[in-house]
């Protein structure tokens, strides 16, 4: 019985239906949101016009609030509520209002207008007084009547709702015409052949007229194509059935006189067939009667072999497996065998079986040269690593000891690597005749040496054994350097761990000697250290303090201190030095001879500075534009000459802040002239073209200062406050301090003596001649915020002292 078919099952019904769907469901979706818009932008120009009107009228309610002018006061109001989205005005000025208007409405009820009033507030602005800016004298409110907004966001929605119907309406018609026309009537026609198609007889379809192109053109054309395959299809079948036969007695052929050993085998190894390849490589006794098995040959681990077979029968269709078997042959030989096998499906596996001796071979002799030092013979740091990989506190207690030649780099670049390689193998030889035969050494880097010594638990005795290393290797090396004969010396630092009380595992004891090693090489070198917890106290409390920085840094924690720098001569402020601070918010102040440092250790500095002189630039602009004319000196450190800080950078800064370049001057230290001579002295030169002055920061404190001053194109010297300390009591301090014054005048250069903390010190200063000072007597390092009412007190002081105290 045909099924009745309903004009809804269609589908152009089913489509029309779709698309009028989804189209209300998107219009209505589409309608609400627009509403919302438009409400949401109407409600928030409502209360942009309202901040608007209260920019306009607010001077005039200041003023009428200032003068407390009631006339006035109504009259602004009243002009505020002939806007019409207003609907009351409030001027109060203290507690007493000084005018009041609203707009007489009807009584609002519940909905969205009422509610919009009260989740809404008021629009305020708080006045200031014309001639104070920082005085409140009173308050203008207004409220916006959001009966008559609300009216006008309904007006805009209606009209976007009756667009959207008719866009709806327009979208439904067309999509339901073209469905008709290019979908529906070229399928039913492609439907109505099809059912008249007979297939056997190379009967194709006709494309329908104007769907050559198209989806439904390409489907007519996939129709006839599956027809034509399936002839096709027949035909491939007898050819491949005697390509099948073919093949069968080619395998047969191939199996027979493969290189590679074939064979199938049950799962626990019995060979149901097997070719001569196999025979001769896994040795396979021969035999007249009798199945044979796999396993009948001398593998090392015949288990693991049938547990491949196993393995790759549970697996089922992905059990593809391979792994390499070693075979021991009755005289004593051994083959490398690398077995592969797949599922037959029928319970049974195929597997090859190839020789790879050779590969075995080459992999163990990598795998020994992986572990093994190729100069010495040592295990290298991965051997070391392999060797105590499985500690147990319960294991025998050893000591390792970790050394580094000290001296051996200036060897190496002195006469080259071929000479350094041969005083490593000397070291390595004496360090053999001193280890016992359960002791093992390990080289783990160029000049570093590994030793676990084998028993060691006792420190006095251990160190005893450990001085005597030290001594031994201390000792002269003979050897032929450049086609003579010489006597080079090498010394070591140790460090020692104990196992199991220093680590209980390779990377502690490792890190425990790593920490004792660097404590013997800060102690200056040519001894040994113990391991102390102390040391790795140390370190993981650089750690954090490192991880602290660096947040400082992102966080902007660090802060910048004036100290002024005052003119004796003149009696007044003539700049001031820069100097950073930081607060931690748990350990407090940190001394910048704590961070700073830390900073250049990794790599903190460059930023650092760059900040530092952009703050130092931006301070000195907004001092100099409210008519304090100074300077600041910005110090630099050794690592940022010159690619931190290059001359270019400075200027850039400078010319942001609209400053002159006398409004900075460089600081630098004596390490700066000392780091690379050529880069200082180009850096330095480039920073004077430019206008800038360089201070000499610290001066008398290092060896070769008084070259500095002939060298470098220097402006200043600061003494250092070591010597201004005991000026008054040391006559030898005075004596330097009034040289170096005596000297820099005589070259021309100014001086400012740090560290003046009272009178004595800068009337002594005074008799010398000296320019500038600087110091506690003046003023402490301030904050920018405090610094001009520093300088307030420092010019009164300087005045009631008169020119001279």
């Amino acid at each position: 019985m045909e099924k009745r078919t309903r004009w809804w099952h269609g589908i152009l019904a089913r489509s029309l239906m779709a698309v009028v769907g989804i189209a209300l469901l998107m219009g209505g979706m589409s309608s609400l949101l627009v509403s919302r818009m438009v409400g949401e932008q109407v409600h928030d120009q409502a209360v942009i016009k309202l901040g608007e009107l209260l920019d306009t009228v607010e001077n005039t309610a200041s003023i009428a609030c200032f003068v407390a002018d009631e006339q006035l006061a109504r009259e602004l109001v009243q002009g505020l509520l002939r806007n019409s989205e207003v609907l009351r005005v409030s001027l109060r000025t203290g507690e007493h209002e000084l005018a009041h208007a609203e707009r007489k409405v009807g009584k609002v009820g519940p909905g969205r207008t009422a509610l919009r009033t009260l989740l809404t507030p008021s629009v305020h602005r708080v006045l200031h007084s014309p001639f104070n800016a920082d005085e409140v004298i009173g308050e203008i409110r207004i409220d916006a009547d959001w009966a008559v907004i609300d009216a006008r966001m309904d007006s805009y929605s209606r009209f976007i709702g009756l667009l959207f119907a008719g866009l709806l309406a327009l979208v439904i018609a067309a999509a339901a015409a073209m469905m008709l026309f290019l979908v529906i009537r070229p399928v039913k026609a492609a439907s109505d052949r099809l059912h008249r198609l007979d297939p056997a007889s190379g009967e194709r379809l006709v494309v329908p007229e104007g769907h050559e192109r198209t989806e439904i053109g390409r489907l007519v054309e996939d129709i006839n194509a599956l027809s034509g395959r399936l002839v096709e299809t027949l035909d491939q079948e007898r050819a491949l059935r005697r390509q099948k036969e073919i093949d069968q007695r080619k395998y047969q052929d191939l199996f027979d006189n493969a290189g590679s050993g074939i064979f199938v085998a049950d799962r626990d190894g019995l060979l149901e067939s097997f070719n001569r390849a196999l025979v001769e490589l896994i040795w396979l006794p021969h035999r007249e009667e009798g199945t044979r098995r796999l396993t009948d040959t001398g593998w090392q681990a015949p288990e693991q072999l049938l547990a491949l077979l196993r393995a790759s029968l549970d697996a089922g269709g992905d059990g593809q497996l391979e792994d390499d078997f070693l075979l021991l042959g009755r005289r004593g030989d051994e083959r490398w065998l690398h077995v592969a096998v797949v599922p037959l499906g029928d319970g049974s596996v195929q597997g090859t079986v190839t020789d790879v001796t050779q590969r075995k071979r080459e992999e163990l002799s990598a795998r020994r040269l992986a572990v093994t030092d190729s100069l010495t013979g040592f295990a290298n740091r991965v051997g070391l690593h392999r060797s105590l990989a499985d500690l147990d506190p319960a294991d025998a207690p050893f000591a390792l000891v970790m050394l580094d030649l000290d001296g051996f780099k200036q060897i190496n670049d002195a006469f080259g690597f071929p000479v350094g390689d041969r005083l490593l193998l000397a070291v390595a030889a004496r360090l053999r005749g001193m280890l016992g035969d359960m002791d093992q050494p390990a080289r783990i880097g160029g000049d570093e040496f590994a030793l676990v010594l084998a028993g060691e638990h006792d420190r006095e005795m251990t160190g005893a054994r450990v001085e005597r290393i030290a001594e031994q290797l201390a000792l002269p090396y003979e050897m032929q350097v450049a086609d003579a004969q010489s006597s080079l010396v090498v010394s070591a630092s140790l460090g020692v761990a104990l196992f199991p009380r220093d680590g209980v595992d390779v990377q502690q004891l490792l890190r425990a000697a790593e920490l004792a090693l660097n404590s013997a090489r800060q102690a200056g070198g040519r001894s040994y250290r113990f391991f102390d917890p102390a040391l790795q106290a140390a370190v993981e409390h650089r750690r954090r303090l490192e991880d602290d920085l660096r947040a400082a840094v992102a966080s902007r924690e660090l802060k910048l201190a004036f100290q002024p720098i005052v003119d004796l001569r003149e009696r007044r402020l003539a700049g001031a030095e820069v100097l950073l601070r930081w607060l931690h918010p748990q350990r407090g102040h940190v001394s910048p001879e704590v961070f700073i440092p830390l900073a250049e250790e990794i790599g903190l500095i460059g930023a650092i500075g760059l900040a530092v002189l952009d703050e130092a630039c931006r301070q000195v602009a907004l001092w100099r534009g409210a008519g304090l004319d100074i300077y600041v000196s910005v110090n630099v450190s050794v690592r940022q000459i010159p690619d931190d800080l290059p001359p270019v950078v400075v200027m850039d800064i400078l010319r942001r802040y609209k400053l002159p370049p006398e409004a900075i001057a460089i600081e630098i230290t004596e390490g700066v002239l000392m780091s690379n001579v050529g880069v200082a002295q180009a850096w330095i030169e480039s920073l004077r073209a430019a206008g800038l002055r360089i201070y000499l920061d610290d001066f008398g404190t290092g060896y070769s200062s008084l070259s500095y001053l002939k060298r470098f194109p220097l402006d200043t010297v600061k003494i250092d406050k070591s010597f201004i300390r005991d000026l008054h009591v040391n006559s030898s301090d005075r004596t330097l301090v009034e040289a170096i014054i005596t000297m820099a005048a005589s070259l021309g250069l100014n001086v400012v003596a740090e560290g003046v903390e009272d009178a004595q010190q800068l009337a002594l200063l005074d008799e010398m001649g000296c320019g500038f000072g600087q110091g506690y007597h003046f003023s402490r390092p301030v904050a920018a915020t405090d610094f001009l009412e520093t300088v307030q007190r420092i010019d009164t002081e300087l005045l009631q002292a008169g020119k001279r105290p």
